[in-house]
């Protein structure tokens, strides 16, 4: 019997490094509506549903500024109706 023919092999993916890995990348620091903060390619489009909060720089540049301005990482929703219940206390104290 000869040899069993050649059968079609998937290539195998590639462990090179994507071009945003070989290059140092720029990133934005985006926002969304519940005050989340999330790091992004300055180059892309901006995903629905977040916004620029106006900072870019290398990716420890923006760690340093969201570091520095989420400091309840809660969302907004959450941190509203946990403090509305204590201000709907407060507004009945001293009358």
């Amino acid at each position: 019997m000869g040899d069993p023919p050649d059968r079609a092999v998937p290539p195998s993916r590639s462990t090179a490094p994507s071009p945003e890995d070989a290059v140092p990348t720029t990133h934005q620091v985006l926002v969304n509506d519940e005050e989340q903060y999330a790091l992004y390619p300055a180059a892309r489009e901006v995903p629905d549903g977040w916004t620029p909060d106006g900072f870019s720089g290398s990716e420890d540049e923006c760690v340093a500024h969201v570091d520095a301005h989420w400091t309840d990482t809660r969302p907004r929703s959450v941190r509203e109706a946990t403090a509305a219940p204590r201000a709907a206390a407060g507004a009945g104290e001293g009358a």
